[in-house]
């Protein structure tokens, strides 16, 4: 008897495809009169695709962390330029390459040109902001980093505005106080137009 048993064979699974962000769920639920109306539902996309830019890799040694350090060396990140309260637009607009970028943020000029090979969106898009008012971009992206304090390194003065109060604040004022309004906030009136992201994030993430 024991020769004659077998074991069943059980029929093998269909191969579906993986559901992507252009698949479609089929609503199939029974009610008291029957299967519904199958409706494809569009299947959920991925979290974030369209909420915030997404990151580039960057090379070893230029994280955040990297950044912070060489802010706090001592080196100078701000070309050989002292502080100024009068920097005219079209100065700022010279300055516009990757090897010499300068741009403003609420008021105050910096030169980038240090920063950009540690920026987490990428050396090409900071480059974006150079040259220009980098300030409604800024806001867009990450309005929640503190970037006076981030860049303080790089400050090389205030925009000159007709009449108005510099940004750098009364004689002696350092880098750290506000730029028409508190760091990192609203943007504060940046003479100049046109916009960009001259950005710069305190996390390492």
């Amino acid at each position: 008897m024991a020769d004659d048993f077998t074991f069943p064979t059980l029929p093998q699974p269909k191969q579906q495809p993986p559901l992507t962000a252009q698949s479609t769920v089929v609503h199939a639920s029974k009610t008291e009169d029957g299967p519904s109306t199958s409706k494809p539902v569009p299947a959920l996309r991925e979290v974030g695709a369209a909420g915030r830019r997404n990151k580039v890799p960057l090379e070893k040694g230029f994280s955040q962390v990297d950044w912070l350090r060489l802010a706090r060396s001592g080196k100078d990140l701000r070309g050989g330029l002292g502080l100024r309260r009068d920097i005219q637009m079209e100065e700022v607009r010279a300055h516009a390459s990757p090897d010499d970028a300068w741009t403003i943020l609420s008021g105050r000029v910096y030169n980038i040109t240090p920063y950009a090979p540690f920026h987490p969106g990428g050396a090409q898009i900071l480059m974006q902001a150079a040259g220009r008012d980098g300030t409604a971009l800024f806001q867009r992206y990450h309005p929640w980093v503190n970037g006076h304090a981030l860049l303080e390194s790089c400050l090389l003065g205030a925009l000159k505005q007709g009449g108005g109060k510099s940004p750098l604040g009364p004689a002696g004022g350092g880098a750290g106080g506000p730029a028409g309004g508190p760091a990192g906030g609203p943007a504060g009136g940046g003479g100049g137009g046109g916009d960009g992201p001259a950005e710069a994030r305190a996390e390492g993430s």
